[in-house]
């Protein structure tokens, strides 16, 4: 029962923690642009994260060492310090953009500009780092993370044509009016916003811990398999959302969709940034 709970838990975590900031702005553009016909780069990207994570835990876990440390050791001290290098700056860019993306909601919640609330959001992320305990971190705010089920509660209120949604996921190319330049950018966003470095320091630092206790680091090698995929599900409820909100002008002189976005905007705000 300890670990099935220790499962789920690690699942509900991962799930929480899979979709960040580069995922939502990715897929939001993608979807109001193209609609579903780049969702199969989520399942790439999802294939991707899971053998990537599960190495990377894997590793640390048979060694006891961390995954760069190995990579010094195999490839050489220059490689592993570019490696190491690149990864924290990537980090550092993710960082800063979910402190802007913490603004910028509650910016379209309060009407404030968002530049108001970037030292304000910023410092609570200090006090957290600095006052919370990593497990109680890891745990806690990757549940809160499950409040992205707002995408799912949005999407069935602003009753989309699911029929053009499934047409749209056998078509990958680009609609007409677009180009294969910006298709492929899009595209490439996507798959990047998948594979980001610090779920490598994130599942290493996990593995290390339950180095050489078998009982202890098997729940933990089920969890990027198992979770992912369900995170990958919930990057789809967040292309189909924007599409149906960004929907052409035909479409919306017949529908309502229009309005009840600006209606639950707000509240939806103030959910995600919660």
């Amino acid at each position: 029962m300890k670990k099935l709970i220790a499962v789920t838990l690690g699942i509900l975590t991962a799930i929480g923690g899979f979709v960040d900031i580069g995922d939502l702005v990715a897929n939001a553009q993608s979807g109001a642009r193209f609609g579903m016909r780049q969702a199969w780069v989520v399942v790439v990207g999802v294939v991707g994260i899971c053998v990537f994570a599960e190495m990377a835990g894997r590793v640390a876990a048979v060694s006891g060492r961390p995954v760069f440390d190995l990579v010094r050791e195999r490839l050489g001290p220059r490689i592993a310090m570019t490696n190491l290098v690149g990864s924290y700056l990537v980090t550092l860019l993710t960082l800063t953009a979910e402190i802007g993306g913490i603004a910028l909601t509650i910016q379209l919640a309060s009407g404030l500009p968002h530049v108001l609330w970037v030292p304000l959001a910023a410092f609570a992320v200090w006090i957290v780092l600095w006052r919370v305990k990593f497990q109680v971190m890891e745990q806690v705010f990757g549940v809160l993370g499950l409040a992205l089920v707002v995408f799912v509660v949005a999407l069935i209120a602003l009753d989309p044509p699911w029929g053009t949604f499934a047409e749209q996921l056998t078509h990958a190319g680009p609609p007409q009016g677009e180009n294969w330049g910006t298709w492929g950018y899009l595209a490439v966003s996507l798959f990047a916003s998948a594979l980001t470095p610090y779920e490598v320091f994130f599942f290493s630092s996990g593995g290390g811990r339950r180095s050489g206790r078998r009982r202890t680091w098997r729940p933990s090698a089920a969890t990027p398999s198992s979770a992912s995929p369900s995170a990958g599900c919930s990057d789809w409820r967040s292309w189909a959302a924007p599409r149906r909100c960004s929907s052409p002008p035909a479409s919306r002189s017949t529908s309502s969709a229009r309005p009840r976005c600006r209606s639950r905007w707000r509240w939806g705000s103030w959910a995600w940034s919660w």
